[in-house]
């Protein structure tokens, strides 16, 4: 009876040390990252408030693209503008999926809404459009100007009437997006 009780606090003396070193390994085809604790992982590191500072410095010591351990779950963590860009722009195949949704795609937008169709020919037409009308140089050629009308005008209500203040940045926000729908957003539209 004692050899059963032995090998059983074997067993379980196994079956702890396995639950505490193997969670906390970081896979070998993940990206690098900071040292893990068992269990934890890198939990611990985490601050409450200002996350971004030491995922900057984590990107400066580990490379653009990193990997963390929480708990059980592994977090792999992209810094690097022109990574994101590159993943999705080439990548948009394998990245552009979406989990289902019944209450989003049947109830609240019945199938119409970008963000949450499945990539087919409407997807793609409606992609090329939004492609066509926001990629970065029209943006900056030719919203940067309305961007800076805007800003001028919200500063001015600021100036004028400081009592709505919550009211003008939504003013501005709204313009902005009004603006952009219309053909030429600067031109005068005739009464």
């Amino acid at each position: 009876m004692l050899n059963f009780w032995l090998y059983l606090l074997a067993f379980l003396a196994v079956v702890a040390l396995w639950a505490l070193t193997v969670p906390a390994r970081r896979a070998s085809s993940l990206p690098p990252g900071p040292p893990t604790l068992p269990v934890l992982g890198n939990l611990h590191q985490l601050p409450k408030t200002g996350a971004h500072f030491l995922f900057t410095k984590w990107a400066s010591q580990y490379g653009g693209i990193f990997s963390l351990k929480i708990g059980p779950a592994t977090a792999v963590v992209i810094s690097s503008r022109k990574l994101v860009k590159d993943l999705l722009d080439r990548k948009a195949a394998i990245y552009s999926g979406r989990p289902k949704s019944y209450i989003l795609d049947n109830l609240v937008t019945r199938g119409d809404h970008i963000l949450f169709m499945r990539p087919g020919d409407k997807w793609r037409l409606l992609h090329k459009l939004i492609h066509q009308q926001f990629n970065e140089t029209r943006c900056e050629r030719e919203y940067i100007t309305l961007q800076n009308a805007e800003a001028v005008q919200m500063l001015r209500d600021f100036c004028l009437d400081p009592g709505e203040l919550m009211n003008h940045p939504k003013r501005f926000s709204n313009s902005i997006i009004m603006a952009l729908g219309e053909v030429d957003p600067l031109k005068p539209r005739p009464v």
